[in-house]
């Protein structure tokens, strides 16, 4: 494969440098060299990850052949990186951990990151800038909103579907055919067997709202 492209890791915080050690081997990757961005220059002083800082976000100019991935999990930081490198031409890639088992009917949307040993199965559609991290599960058939965010070990079972910029914590679960809404946070560890409406949060075994 012709890699001619510059990877761009947008925040260089804990999950940006966990993307800086997978990016690599992303599979399908189309890169030859990765960069960073973020407002703090020294971000990752002390760390061995010798590359170069482009600047702070708001100074950061995508140069042709640029590939963005946004590191942030949080739903509100990751849609504003994202519309502000958007309204400067920037082009995002998807990220996939060769560990990842990814169905080939599964759907994933611009800039998802697959972290290492996740699974998304059959005939999911992820939206765009979704996270799936570390050993996480997307059942069979779910749809799940732009923007959200899954944390370790987070299982959604089949036909779940979830809005837009859901945020799941460590270990949630949810059991089939619930809907999770909009902009909702499920706690960690919350095992969620009911509806859960826009903006809300739940939380514990089985999730209450907060």
């Amino acid at each position: 494969m012709n890699k001619t492209h510059r990877l761009v890791i947008a925040g260089a915080g804990a999950f940006g440098r966990e993307l800086m050690c997978w990016a690599d081997a992303s599979v399908g990757a189309t890169w030859d060299r990765m960069a960073w961005v973020d407002d703090n220059p020294q971000a990752l002083a002390g760390f061995d990850y010798p590359l170069p800082w482009l600047g702070s976000f708001a100074d950061y100019q995508p140069a042709e052949g640029d590939l963005c991935v946004v590191s942030a999990g949080a739903t509100a930081t990751k849609q504003r990186l994202v519309a502000a490198l958007r309204d400067r031409g920037a082009r995002f890639a998807t990220l996939v951990h060769p560990s990842a088992i990814v169905a080939r009917t599964a759907k994933l949307g611009e800039g998802c990151v697959i972290c290492p040993l996740a699974f998304v199965s059959a005939d999911a559609t992820l939206g765009a800038f979704v996270i799936v991290n570390g050993l996480s599960s997307v059942g069979h058939d779910v749809v799940l909103g732009a923007y959200s965010t899954l944390s370790a070990h987070v299982d959604l079972t089949g036909k779940v579907m979830v809005g837009e910029g859901a945020f799941f914590g460590t270990g949630a679960k949810v059991v089939p055919k619930v809907k999770i809404g909009s902009n909702a946070v499920i706690g960690a560890g919350a095992t969620v067997m009911r509806n859960v409406p826009d903006g809300a949060t739940v939380f514990t075994m089985p999730a209450k709202k907060l």
